[in-house]
């Protein structure tokens, strides 16, 4: 199994966090359908919220993939949304959350 990645949220944010990441695992699901459609504007418009929520909850690494899913997605490329999007999932599945002092 691989090694769990920490990230310290906020406190004042933290009965938020288990919500945006069930979003986000929705997300998932949602730009795996939009892919197999061929629809590369549901992709955009997901990673592009991805790319601004994922700052303020403390996942900047969501951030991140959210820009570059949302650049995938103008680029129509099938190959890189598809590994971001298996990659946004493996992350998920490795966070461990806690709170900051």
């Amino acid at each position: 199994m691989p090694d769990k990645i920490v990230v310290t949220i906020d406190p004042q944010i933290a009965a938020l966090v288990p919500r945006f990441l069930e979003n986000r695992a929705e997300d998932v699901g949602r730009m795996r359908k939009a892919l197999a459609g061929g629809e590369f504007e549901t992709i955009r418009v997901v990673g592009h919220g991805m790319k601004g929520a994922g700052g303020a909850y403390g996942f900047p690494e969501i951030s991140r993939m959210g820009a570059a899913l949302e650049e995938g997605a103008r680029s129509r490329d099938a190959g890189t949304v598809s590994a971001l999007v298996t990659g946004l999932e493996e992350y998920l599945g490795r966070i461990e959350v806690k709170c900051g002092g």
